[in-house]
């Protein structure tokens, strides 16, 4: 069954949203995991994929777009259903994509916005009442 991890930070911007997405891109990668980053849109997918080229000038995210020809072990998509995905997700989205349960873990990223708390508090409520494991890392401190 599907693990489901809320990562609870201080901020309230995209951006920083997008740098900790980044942030756990290297870290599941650097564990040899495969990462789908699920964005709202193409706009945010574009943002995302510039923000991950700069992320950190020493480390490498080998990453795409979804609809690229080639296949990096991360991808940023915002369209339903990425086939060769199963492993890590990263959702960006609201509300989260149908096909959730196919990987392994899914990563939520809660900034102090009135928006994205209003749509992760439903997806906890979502996760846990269909019996998800789900675990909070409250990172503000």
């Amino acid at each position: 069954m599907t693990v489901i991890d809320f990562y609870i930070l201080g901020h309230t911007d995209e951006l920083a949203r997008f740098n900790f997405a980044c942030r756990l891109s290297e870290k599941a990668y650097g564990e040899g995991h495969q990462v789908y980053v699920h964005v709202e849109n193409e706009d945010q997918a574009k943002r995302l994929d510039a923000l991950m080229w700069q992320y950190k000038p020493e480390s490498f995210l080998p990453h795409n777009l979804v609809n690229q020809e080639q296949s990096a072990p991360i991808q940023i998509g915002w369209q339903n259903h990425p086939s060769h995905h199963y492993d890590v997700m990263i959702n960006l989205n609201s509300p989260q994509p149908n096909f959730f349960s196919r990987f392994a873990r899914v990563l939520e990223i809660v900034v102090q916005d009135e928006k994205v708390l209003e749509q992760t508090r439903k997806h906890f409520k979502f996760y846990k009442d269909r019996g998800y494991e789900v675990t909070h890392r409250d990172l503000r401190g």
